[in-house]
């Protein structure tokens, strides 16, 4: 074909790929020299008129949107019996061959995954629904220190929301390619990206093109479709009934917000995907941003701000003091247990009806405590990395003990008179010592980080 002038103006320079529909060809216009791709109908299928209208709607389809995502349509060519689409010519390499490649980080994962949304926001808009949204028809092109700029390609299935004309209508549901379950059933098109709406036969809209995005992130973050199957029929049975592994189930470094986004793609009930490509992009936007934050070290506000660190002392240190305080508290209880059997009336200072009642409330608070501060002395004792994290919900139950606690010093005010006050404030403090201590050996800034585990790399 190489030499061969197309519509008299078009001179075909080689073969870039073909289809099930058709064959594109690098060409070069001879009248506007440039290069375009031309996209005509196989010769087998010159004389079938079908593809011959699904060609021409594929072009009115794609020539509806003006986008830089999108491939741009030049021209439709009507040449005896030809068909051509004459569109801009896409350096680069199909999203597929980019997979085949390397993996893909998720910095590139959310930039493709932003670019290929508002190129279908845009379609959506202008009342196009692609319905073969798949690796092998996304192209990339290079660009230096990035994965590139996205173009979507190859309208053949696309539907409109007003048909073009009730003939091409007609046949506004059949493809290009098909293959035939075990069942009989007639599949058209690309099974592997296909959504459950479009294997029932049931109808598409605009979130059918998204469940098919969030298909190619999740192949893209993983390096696996999850879904596909040895046969076109285990696909089939997978797509309608499994649920995807977790996205940290092959990359654990993945951020969980990445795997909630793909899964609501996901979704075997359109209700419950995206509703329009606009608040997916909202979402992998506001996500590449934050991580952009955390890479910065700025907070990130989607999220609560963890305890900051209120001290700078060594880890080991902080870790000591702490465990010092436990064993000193638990000290003060068998002190207590001691001393009150024989000086039950000393109970009076806390109410004039004597110890009848205050006996065993001080023998439950003692007994919880003490529970308490073995649980403490063998956490941070073994040092245990999430005890920095487990701390933060049991501070109130600690709070509440040690501040019950802080008034058992009154026992002895008729020996220390005022000088008792000063116990009471400094046992009244201590539990907020505490807190600062651990916080230190465990916070988010001080020593282990609690509850974050060091990923392995894929």
């Amino acid at each position: 074909m190489a030499g061969e002038l197309k519509a008299g103006r078009y001179e075909v320079e080689k073969e870039l790929g073909s289809g099930g529909m058709g064959v594109v060809y690098r060409a070069r216009d001879t009248r506007l020299n440039r290069i375009v791709a031309l996209k005509t109908v196989k010769p087998e299928h010159l004389h079938d008129v079908q593809f011959r209208r699904r060609l021409a709607q594929e072009a009115r389809a794609a020539s509806a949107i003006s986008h830089p995502g999108i491939a741009t349509v030049y021209d439709f060519v009507e040449d005896g019996e030809q068909r051509l689409i004459v569109h801009e010519y896409v350096e680069g390499v199909s999203l597929r061959a980019r997979m085949h490649e390397r993996g893909f980080t998720t910095e590139e994962v959310l930039i493709i995954g932003i670019q290929i949304s508002e190129a279908l926001a845009a379609a959506h808009e202008h009342g196009v629904i692609h319905r073969d949204i798949k690796p092998e028809n996304v192209m990339l092109s290079p660009a230096a220190g990035g994965p590139g700029r996205i173009k979507v390609l190859d309208f053949g299935l696309a539907k409109m929301r007003q048909p073009l004309s009730s003939a091409e209508e007609g046949h506004g549901s059949m493809a290009r390619t098909g293959s035939i379950t075990s069942t009989g059933m007639v599949i058209i098109g690309t099974v592997n990206y296909m959504s459950p709406e479009q294997l029932a036969a049931e109808p598409v809209d605009a979130r059918t093109d998204l469940y098919a995005l969030g298909l190619m992130l999740y192949e893209m973050a993983t390096g696996v479709n999850p879904f596909l199957g040895e046969t076109p029929t285990s696909t089939i049975a997978n797509i309608l009934t499994r649920e995807p592994p977790p996205v940290a189930a092959r990359n654990p470094v993945a951020p969980l917000e990445l795997d909630r986004i793909i899964r609501k793609c996901l979704r075997k009930r359109k209700e419950e995907r995206y509703q329009s490509a606009r608040d997916l992009l909202v979402d992998l936007s506001n996500l590449r941003r934050d991580l952009a934050r955390r890479e910065e070290g700025q907070p990130d506000v989607s999220k609560p701000v963890e305890p900051q660190v209120p001290l700078t002392i060594p880890r080991g240190f902080a870790r000591a003091l702490f465990l010092l305080i436990q064993v000193g508290y638990l000290a003060m209880y068998i002190a207590l247990a001691r001393y009150l059997p024989d000086h039950v009336d000393r109970m009076a200072v806390f109410s004039p009806h004597g110890g009848i009642l205050q006996w065993p409330i001080a023998a439950f608070v003692a007994l919880c405590g003490a529970a308490l501060r073995f649980y403490l002395l063998a956490a941070v004792g073994f040092d245990y990395s999430d005890s920095g994290r487990l701390f933060r919900p049991l501070f109130p139950a600690v709070l509440l003990l040690d501040e019950l606690w802080a008034i058992t010093p009154l026992l002895l005010y008729s020996e220390l008179h005022e000088l008792v006050w000063v116990f009471v404030v400094g046992l009244a403090f201590l539990p907020f010592t505490q807190r600062s201590l651990l916080f230190s050996a465990y916070g988010p800034r001080g020593g282990r980080t609690s509850g974050v585990k060091v990923a392995s790399s894929l």
